[in-house]
């Protein structure tokens, strides 16, 4: 039945009839709903593709940032990770653009700020955003043209899926090995301790939801002709759902989804329902993991209660089940919290706690790691319900998240379109309708009306109805020493067995298809064929945000903000904080929102700030003065809230930089501190190439150097130093209490004349009222001046690491991360660095990717100039070969000057990124950058020349000394010479 919702007036009602017409036709397209949505400034077009079946959503709103995707069901068959592998090539050559791999070669021909591709459990879809119409046109076509008539070469599939090729491809005697990009990629996530329990938490509560992304294990099993298969099941407009967003006319998007759509029929597109197991009777599974060497042998477990809770296609109760997981779990104030994390039983939630709802049925989950005895959990949690069901919610609490929703529609963000397709993504392709997910006052209006006639009936039904005494999967990983080295002999015994069933004739296969490929990789193409933005598409003048400087503490910038003012404020640490200090300073700062005051415990706290503002924060930042490369230290704190609440963040900061009491709440520090170490490996095998960079940096830097003790390598290791003297009353007191209370002398008790604020709202009055309440903000700072002097850094310089020799951090992952780095000791202004921008930006696309990802098998790699820093860095990331990386770092590259225009293009893909907001002029107030010198910039990177990119080379690069670090374990002295320095973290 056709339907029309929601108008906003009569006026609205008719202008939107008129745009979109319901039952009108547009280009074989049938125009089936409309819906405006005013509290969130949109419109909802539903429409259906009469010849194909195909459904497109299109959301318009004035919004610049334009969005397309395309998405398709692709339930996996097994775990070979066919959906994942066939994202990939897809985008390797299409009928329209045959050349290799168009997907990244439009990276340098286009200004889109988002390109990818993902694959979900049990859908992929395909989308961009960009500001420029043309370039919005161009990537479309070349988007609908890769999936619906991909070459999917045999080469392709060896090289983004597995192959086995000759680790010498020249070499007929070097050992054989198992290569190709999704298969480290999915090596790398295994190496992820969070990855590799929730994935094996899927198995075992969803095994007909095979995994997508691939088991290394199973990958290899996977065949040719069984990508070409899935394929051709799978990507067909009756499978699709393609989605827009923004401004840009919606019958140009249909014309062409039309134009290639009308070459297919129509299929029955209907897929199997995917089920979890049945859960008639408790269920217990448990398997071994990754050892986590930052917490005790004793707690080496995580365990999790699941129970299924009804199904996404009633959209109201799966809200109200995400509002229950916010209530029980969310925050200090949560009884989960208290009873589970704060108590102590556990370190930290295990990844996969809470409510989710991406599949065809509802799970909740409570789970822990850092746990001792999970045998206990069950009756634990049920305990907790047991008393959650007798006693009231607390009203704050619930309020308050019904604020932190509304607020959170009112926050301007440049990725809200895509928020809004990654919100409905899940649903839509298992055939929810996406309209549910967009009826935002609706949903909240019930559920207000609903909470004032049944109160906590409302959430106590759904935990009677499928928790409370309900049956559940129990599922366990204990950390194993062993785990690492299994790993490794289950693939040596794989690898080995695929070798001996090759004779002499398929070994030579497999030599010359390496030769093959590899010519292939090395081979100048045509790519006339690929539609592409000129350097004139870039315009000139770049966006300027212009600030008021009202005195020496607060600066201010006036825009829409929708009638929220955000609030920044800095104190500078130059010369105040004694170099022994410097490494404490992030757990300082973590725990301003995580103590609690003399008065009042962080939990009550917490629930007021959710009330009140849309968020309070704490932070610190290092960064290089941008004229003469000294860095400059500053404590950061912020604060975000509707215009008639900013009051009420200046509150929030009184109470937490003034008054956190860190020896009346000691114990919450130490809950803090578990949690951080139970982290750390997770990050670094998430971003081991950010890890490598930064240690790398520290070599030559000062602001690297205190960057690296304040957030690399150093500061984990003194996250899991400080994690094993929390039971060492005098210890702890003297190694971490008394080191928190000492920066908070010297940061909150000294010098508050150094207070500055950056202010950004929508009216002067607002600019004024906020003034007001800065001025007396910066009154209390000035009463709390302890008076106490600490001697600070005035003279001293932060030492850097002293190692000459290559460093291997050394971690127990499956794959590497690599990174060389060389110092420039260039400013900001100096016009050089533009050059060398421009330069990183062409070794990463027209060198790098080839000779790494194509051809090394690593996931990904690139070179990035850090403009504010002066250092220019080479990377790898989930590597399986990382000397070879580092020795391709070290090779001299011919560039031509198309090269040049396609790197510009691909660097203003960042410069000219939609900023938020509450990020308009914020380069100023943090780097000190200013309009005109962003200004200057931008036109120096435009202008920069072939001699430019040449003398810069020979300057900063050729020759240099750059200092190289590979994060990862080490493999049969293939890894590291003697003569690195091999540095043990996990120890």
């Amino acid at each position: 039945m056709l339907r029309f919702k929601r108008f906003a007036s009569t006026y609205e009602q008719a202008k939107i009839l008129r745009k979109y017409p319901i039952g009108g036709i547009i280009h074989g397209y049938e125009v089936k709903r409309v819906l405006p949505v005013p509290e969130l400034r949109l419109t909802a077009v539903d429409l259906y593709h009469q010849q194909t079946g195909a459904q497109h959503l299109h959301i318009d709103r004035n919004d610049a940032n334009n969005i397309f995707s395309i998405a398709f069901k692709t339930n996996p068959p097994n775990a070979t990770g066919v959906p994942h592998i066939l994202e990939h090539t897809t985008l390797c050559g299409s009928q329209k653009y045959p050349v290799h791999d168009p997907f990244f070669k439009m990276l340098n021909k286009s200004l889109a700020n988002f390109m990818n591709a993902m694959t979900g459990q049990d859908y992929t879809f395909f989308p961009f955003a960009t500001t420029n119409i043309k370039d919005f046109a161009n990537l479309r076509d070349v988007y609908l043209d890769a999936t619906l008539n991909p070459l999917l070469k045999r080469e392709d599939f060896n090289q983004e899926g597995w192959r086995l090729e000759y680790s010498d491809i020249e070499d007929k005697k070097s050992d054989i090995t198992f290569k190709g990009v999704v298969y480290n990629e999915m090596k790398g996530q295994v190496s992820n301790p969070d990855y590799y329990f929730w994935s094996q938490f899927q198995q075992a509560i969803y095994p007909s939801l095979n995994n997508s992304g691939g088991d290394p294990k199973k990958i290899t099993d996977l065949m040719y002709e069984d990508l070409v298969e899935f394929q051709r099941k799978n990507y067909h407009p009756s499978n699709s759902k393609t989605f827009t967003y923004g401004t840009f006319p919606l019958v140009d998007t249909l014309k062409r989804l039309n134009k290639e759509f009308i070459l297919f029929g129509k299929r029955n597109s209907k897929y199997d329902k995917l089920m979890p197991i049945e859960l008639n009777e408790d269920i217990t599974v448990t398997k071994n993991g990754q050892l986590d060497p930052m917490l005790p042998p004793e707690k080496q477990f995580k365990s999790s209660l699941t129970w299924l809770c009804g199904t996404p296609e009633d959209h109201y109760e799966t809200f109200l089940l995400k509002i229950l997981g916010n209530l029980l779990m969310d925050g200090q104030s949560s009884i989960m919290y208290k009873k589970l994390i704060e108590s102590g039983l556990g370190h930290e939630f295990a990844v996969n706690s809470g409510a989710e709802s991406n599949t065809s049925v509802n799970m909740f989950t409570v789970g822990v790691q850092g746990i001792e005895n999970p045998t206990n959990l069950k009756d634990n949690v049920q305990k907790i319900f047991e008393e959650v069901l007798a006693t009231p919610f607390d009203k704050t609490k619930i309020e308050a998240i019904i604020q932190q929703i509304e607020l959170s529609k009112k926050d301007q963000k440049p990725d809200f379109g895509l928020q809004i397709l990654y919100s409905i993504i899940p649903g839509w392709t298992n055939n929810l309708d996406p309209f549910d997910s967009l009826l935002f006052d609706e949903t909240l209006n019930r559920f207000r009306n609903d909470l004032e006639t049944k109160g906590d009936g409302l959430f106590y039904d759904i935990i009677n109805k499928y928790i409370y005494k309900k049956p559940s999967l129990q599922f366990t990983m204990e950390g194993s020493s062993k785990f690492s080295s299994e790993l490794e002999n289950e693939e040596k015994t794989r690898l080995q067995k695929k070798i001996e069933t090759l004779d002499a004739s398929d070994k030579n296969i497999i030599y010359e298809r390496g030769k093959i490929l590899n010519e292939k990789q090395n081979k100048v193409e045509d790519l006339s064929c690929l539609p592409s933005l000129k350097l004139a598409d870039i315009p000139r003048q770049g966006q300027e945000y212009p600030i008021d400087i009202h005195d020496e503490s607060i600066i201010t910038r006036i825009t829409d903000t929708n009638g929220i003012s955000y609030i920044r404020g800095k104190k500078t640490l130059n010369d105040q904080i004694p170099l022994e200090l410097y490494p404490y300073i992030p757990l300082f700062v973590d725990s301003l929102t995580s103590l609690g005051t003399k008065d009042e415990p962080f939990s009550e706290i917490e629930n007021k700030i959710k009330l009140y503002t849309g968020g309070i924060s704490a932070s610190y930042s290092v960064t290089s003065d941008p004229k003469t490369l000294k860095p400059k230290f500053n404590f950061l704190f912020s604060g975000w809230a509707l215009n008639s609440k900013t009051d009420k963040i200046v509150e929030f900061w009184e109470k937490l930089l003034l008054r956190t009491d860190f020896q009346k709440n000691s114990e919450n520090l130490k809950v803090l501190i578990r949690m951080l170490a139970s982290s750390n490996i997770s990050s670094v095998s998430d971003s081991g190439h950010v890890f490598a960079r930064g240690y790398a940096c520290a070599h030559f830097n000062e602001t690297n150097a205190i960057n690296e003790s304040l957030q690399g390598i150093e500061q984990l290791q003194l996250i899991g130093r400080l994690a094993k003297v929390l039971d060492d009353p005098e210890k702890f007191q003297s190694e971490v209490i008394d080191k928190m209370i000492q920066l908070q002398d010297i940061i909150i008790g000294q010098n508050p004349k150094d207070l500055q604020f950056f202010v950004t709202t929508d009216t002067n009055n607002q600019v004024e009222k906020i003034s007001s309440e800065l001025y007396k903000f910066k009154e209390q700072f000035t009463k709390v001046n302890t008076g106490k002097l600490v001697s600070g850094s005035e003279t001293q310089k932060y030492p850097l690491i002293q190692t000459q020799n290559p460093t291997l951090l050394n971690f127990s992952f499956q794959t590497h991360h690599t990174a060389l780095s060389k110092p420039t000791n260039i400013p900001f202004i100096n016009k050089d660095g533009a050059a060398l921008q421009i330069l990183s930006s062409v070794l990463s696309s027209k060198h790098l990717h080839k000779e790494i990802r194509e051809r090394n098998g690593a996931y990904g790699a690139g070179a990035k100039y850090d403009a504010i820093n002066g250092s220019f860095n080479y990377f790898s990331y989930r590597d399986p070969n990382p000397l070879q990386s580092i020795a391709v770092y070290k090779k001299s590259f011919e560039i031509q000057s198309d090269d040049l225009n396609d790197a510009k293009l691909r660097l203003f893909q960042e410069v000219d990124s939609p900023l938020s907001r509450r990020g308009e002029g914020v380069w100023n107030f943090d780097h000190g950058i200013n309009d005109k010198m962003r200004q200057t910039r931008r036109e120096t990177l435009l202008d920069v020349s072939m001699n430019d990119i040449n003398r810069v080379t020979d300057q900063y690069l050729n020759g240099q000394t750059g200092y190289e670090v590979v994060v990862g374990p080490t493999i049969e002295n293939k890894t590291v010479a003697p003569e690195w320095n091999i540095v043990n973290v996990e120890q």
